[in-house]
């Protein structure tokens, strides 16, 4: 069942292998895979996307799970490109194999066109129904610097908006942190980066909804809480997933959040190099912690919060098994587990792709590092799965009227737009004390070891 778009915050998810062909040409910063490579012949009936910022391919995965048909797929990163490519060995659920007709290539956006697309995927302009991506999202994290439009790569957006407006897509759809929420643009006011990216679109025709969705209420084991952009050109907005699942079990016809236990019950025997344990001062105090709580750091001191925001050390907090997930991060500092066979022990990569929801064996390539990083950035495909559902439905539902000249920005959902203004309010009693306060000594945890 779906609703109208409203903001489900707090209900709202190394290897190289053999079969990879070689990359083909090297010239003006891109690399491409040999033109056709794998790409069957696509239907004109197809619910046709174009992806960019694919990474691993969580996105276009759930996308086509939906039963949306990938016809592109880049990204910058070697090895993301590398396990695109070798991820059409896997088998769909409804059949066929994943990205069957896509061309997928190594690009850099900055130089990618439209029509170089076009050309790539075998459509014509107006033949591409969905361009859907996530770009960087560590300009707006809360696990980097947040210097959003400041980082180069907060400026991608602008060739996301460009390729938009020369494909003509009917629908996008952009995934990123929900710090880009109260992210603060060129005027330093919070809120103001996303009104500036959604003004931008805006000039080239796409009105914005935007939502926030925790994974977790959608079946995916892990509270990760995504914003979501969806843009589109003629008709209405469409509309936001309903959740499916809630922590509470006895919600009314919703299913009880899924947990950690249950999703790493699907994971294989570990390998020996998969089982990592943290070195023994910080194993003493994790033994002390009870699931569901870590070593706790503390932050600067602020007006109205003199012993300062304490948080949790990266890399120093028990899973609940028993509860979905943390979020899944970019980074090898996942959280440790208190495992009944094979003690304390960190996270391996195949768990958190299991907690992401990818199907066993898709195939990340590079080392551990870079497997969590390709893995921490992506879109669970199980929660991508539903957003694709509902845009194949709004498609039927919502006739393509002819184009609409938008005036003005659809308004953020209430509970959204109170955050914003929270963030303006608090920004307004700790603000100065914050930038003033000493910066506190970072603890660097000792890197884990691997053991057999």
């Amino acid at each position: 069942m779906l609703k109208r778009l409203i903001d489900v915050t707090g209900r709202a998810l190394q290897q190289t292998s053999s079969a990879v062909r070689p990359l083909a040409t090297q010239a003006a910063g891109r690399q491409t895979w040999p033109c056709g490579s794998g790409k069957a012949r696509l239907s004109k009936a197809a619910h046709t996307f174009v992806s960019l910022f694919s990474g691993a391919g969580g996105l276009d995965l759930g996308l086509e799970q939906a039963g949306w048909t990938c016809a592109y797929a880049s990204d910058y990163d070697k090895t993301a490109a590398e396990t695109l490519e070798a991820s059409r060995a896997v088998a769909l659920p409804q059949g066929g194999k994943a990205m069957a007709h896509a061309f997928i290539e190594r690009a850099d956006v900055r130089t990618l066109t439209a029509g170089t697309i076009r050309a790539r995927a075998g459509l014509a302009k107006g033949n591409i129904e969905l361009l859907a991506g996530g770009p960087p999202c560590q300009s707006w994290s809360s696990a980097g610097h947040q210097l959003g439009l400041d980082d180069p790569r907060g400026k991608l957006f602008d060739d996301f908006i460009r390729i938009a407006d020369g494909l003509d897509p009917r629908w996008l759809l952009l995934e990123n942190v929900r710090g880009l929420l109260t992210a603060r643009g060129p005027d330093g006011v919070p809120g103001s980066a996303l009104t500036h990216i959604r003004n931008k679109l805006l000039k080239v025709g796409f009105q914005t909804s935007v939502i926030l969705l925790n994974a977790a209420d959608y079946g995916v084991p892990q509270r990760r809480v995504r914003l979501f952009m969806v843009g589109f050109r003629s008709g209405d907005a469409p509309m936001a997933p309903a959740p499916t699942h809630a922590k509470a079990a006895d919600v009314i016809g919703l299913k009880s959040w899924v947990t950690m236990r249950e999703a790493l019950e699907s994971v294989g025997p570990l390998n020996p190099d998969e089982i990592i344990r943290p070195n023994e001062r910080l194993a003493a105090e994790l033994e002390l912690i009870p699931p569901g709580q870590g070593v706790k750091s503390p932050g600067k001191a602020e007006r109205t919060r003199p012993g300062g925001h304490w948080g949790y050390k990266q890399g120093a907090f028990v899973a609940d098994l028993d509860m979905p997930a943390r979020t899944v991060t970019a980074n090898a500092q996942q959280d440790w587990i208190k495992d009944p066979r094979l003690g304390l022990r960190r996270l391996c990569p195949r768990e958190c792709a299991a907690l992401q929801t990818f199907p066993e064996g898709w195939p990340f390539h590079g080392r551990f590092t870079t497997q969590y990083k390709l893995i921490g950035n992506a879109v669970p495909p199980a929660l991508a799965q539903v957003l694709g559902e509902g845009l194949i439905a709004a498609g039927e539902e919502i006739p393509a009227s002819e184009r609409k000249k938008f005036v003005d920005l659809m308004p953020l959902p209430p509970r959204l737009a109170y955050h914003v203004a929270y963030t303006t309010r608090e920004e307004a009693s700790n603000g100065n004390s914050r930038r003033s306060a000493p910066a506190k000594r970072v603890s660097r945890l000792s890197l884990t070891r691997l053991v057999s």
